[in-house]
């Protein structure tokens, strides 16, 4: 609904007005056109009060908590979360979220699958392209790449985020310092 509709329209707060949420931080940014004066932003921030919902400091009162990978470490253990309180990180988040580490993960769930003579849901975990850790999988990256000549492989770093340092081959020139 647009801004100027909603000025329009008079009717109760939806319920949604009753969900308190935290942030854990707000990005500081510098404001264009202005000497050193610096602003808080956070995109998410604004997202959860253009809703509606009601900010709140209260460390355990609150529906969402959008926090930071470090709260999740520090905190997360030592706290009980209601049923209806949510956060957007979980323990071990970046076994999912590592492209290297999420398919070594669905590996060996297809393995797992596989020796319990579950083979439909083994089949189910085919989703993956071929992908090795270099440098550590280099020489079976090799024998791969030979099989497919001329064939352009994807380069991705580990622990990179957002495509940074991602890049193409298509010679194994072109990546002799990851040879390890």
């Amino acid at each position: 609904m647009s801004e100027h509709f909603r000025r329009l329209v008079k009717r109760d707060p939806p319920p949604a007005a009753l969900i308190r949420f935290r942030c854990a931080k707000l990005h500081r940014t510098q404001i264009a056109g202005t000497d050193s004066s610096v602003a808080e932003y956070n995109t998410i921030y604004d997202v959860l009060k253009s809703r509606g919902w009601k900010e709140t400091d209260a460390e355990t009162e609150w529906h969402i908590f959008w926090t930071d990978k470090d709260w999740i470490h520090q905190i997360y253990d030592k706290i009980h979360l209601d049923p209806h309180q949510h956060v957007n990180h979980f323990l071990n988040h970046y076994e999912l979220t590592r492209k290297d580490l999420l398919v070594k993960n669905m590996k060996r769930m297809k393995r797992q699958c596989e020796k319990e003579g579950r083979h439909d849901e083994a089949a189910k975990y085919n989703v993956c392209p071929t992908t090795f850790v270099v440098p550590q999988e280099y020489n079976m990256f090799v024998e791969e790449f030979k099989k497919y000549a001329g064939s352009t492989w994807i380069m991705k770093p580990v622990g990179r985020s957002q495509g940074a340092g991602i890049f193409l081959v298509n010679r194994l020139a072109q990546i002799q310092q990851w040879r390890g």
